[in-house]
């Protein structure tokens, strides 16, 4: 059974349709303002993610050369010590002798 068209209902049909194309339209409006907010915000946006990137190229640079620096420090330190260590094995061997020297000549 095939119900008929009358002009009544196709106006009420048509209405919605007129309707849902005014959504439609309202909608691809938005989005092409949504688009267009985006290319105008894009330079910025990849002009912060340059800037993030260089802070981030330089902050690496800095921290290398401070490793570097303070690696060169530790090995300046290290041989200090080395030299301290041999001299104060030399003090305690140049103690020790004097301390069997004054042994010897009290015996």
């Amino acid at each position: 059974m095939t119900e008929r068209w009358t002009d009544e209902r196709l106006d009420r049909f048509a209405n919605k349709i007129d309707e849902q194309a005014e959504r439609i339209n309202a909608l691809i409006q938005n989005i092409g303002q949504l688009v267009q907010s985006l290319y105008l915000a894009l330079p910025n946006i990849k002009a912060e993610i340059y800037s993030i990137s260089e802070e981030a190229r330089e902050t690496r640079e800095v921290l290398s050369q401070m490793i570097k620096e303070s690696n060169d420090r530790m090995t300046r330190i290290e041989h200090t010590l080395d030299r301290q260590t041999a001299i104060a094995d030399k003090q305690a061997d140049s103690v020790r002798q004097l301390i069997e020297m004054l042994n010897r000549k009290q015996a």
